[in-house]
């Protein structure tokens, strides 16, 4: 669990919601150990992960901040569902996972955009409250202000390229994206988040499946042909017994031509999409 370095009265109220949605579950408590029920059926090999390469996942991140956003001058709790669980790194190397296992590290994470990942989570949080880039203590404080969960919990080693470095892409099989969806929903109405923002194929095709009464208010798309993940996609709806909220659908941040993490720059797609999220919020009632 992520938020394992805060225990007891350090915890927020959002953090302790998740806390004990993973003793509810049967899961367990302790840091950095997630193992499901359905673990089992996860990693028998027709389903892609083996018992031997495969990776215990982790909670959601909730930042100490969570629900104290300002998004067109209105407090919202900001929920982004991220690509698959990062993989086991190379031997010898602590792994992804483990490093960005606390808070603190999540945070500090998202503050120097070291990773397409999340850098991407902190520029597109900075164009929905509207921040200036230059504003550092509010990027200090922004980073607090989110709750992030992967698609996939669990996941196999990387795939690796002739020199070694592991292949940026999914290998979770349906298997697994079909059981972590469960525990999405659950994470979901936890949280009750008032704004979802997808980064990924994954993570937005597996949004689509969960939402109810779901209504497109508007679409993007850089207008080249075959290129539909890099589409921008606004819906309202809710998952089952959940609250209504927005759904920014969209691919990886680092997809989109125009993308510059470290210099704080979104591509149109982008941009608009955020944009417009923040005014249909600010106008709901």
């Amino acid at each position: 669990m992520t938020n394992g370095s805060a225990t007891g009265a350090e915890r927020t109220a959002w953090q302790q919601k998740i806390y004990d949605l993973q003793i509810e579950l049967g899961i367990g408590a302790e840091e950095g150990l997630f193992c499901c029920e359905y673990f089992g059926e996860c990693s028998d090999r027709s389903a892609g992960l083996g018992e031997s390469e495969g990776r215990k996942g982790d909670w959601a991140y909730v930042g100490r901040r969570y629900g104290e956003a300002s998004v067109g001058g209105k407090a919202a709790r900001v929920l982004f569902v991220a690509m698959d669980r990062p993989s086991k790194g190379k031997e010898g190397e602590p792994s992804f996972l483990e490093y960005w296992r606390t808070q603190a590290e999540w945070m500090e994470g998202a503050r120097y955009r070291g990773n397409p990942h999340m850098g991407g989570v902190d520029v597109e949080l900075k164009y929905l409250v509207g921040d200036d880039e230059k504003d550092e203590s509010r990027r200090q404080r922004r980073c607090q202000e989110f709750a992030l969960v992967n698609s996939v919990f669990c996941g196999p080693i990387a795939a690796r390229t002739a020199s070694g470095e592991p292949l940026m892409r999914s290998r979770s099989s349906p298997t697994m994206k079909r059981n972590c969806r469960k525990h999405i929903r659950r994470l979901i109405l936890a949280l009750e988040p008032d704004i979802v923002i997808a980064q990924g194929n994954g993570p937005r095709d597996g949004l689509r499946r969960l939402l109810h009464d779901r209504v497109v208010i508007d679409s993007w798309t850089n207008g080249k042909e075959g290129q539909g993940h890099r589409s921008v996609e606004l819906v309202s709806g809710q998952v089952e017994g959940g609250r209504p909220a927005l759904f920014l659908l969209t691919g990886h941040p680092a997809f989109y031509p125009g993308f510059a993490r470290k210099s704080g720059k979104l591509p149109d797609e982008l941009e608009r999409g955020l944009a417009r999220a923040r005014e249909e919020y600010t106008g709901m009632a």
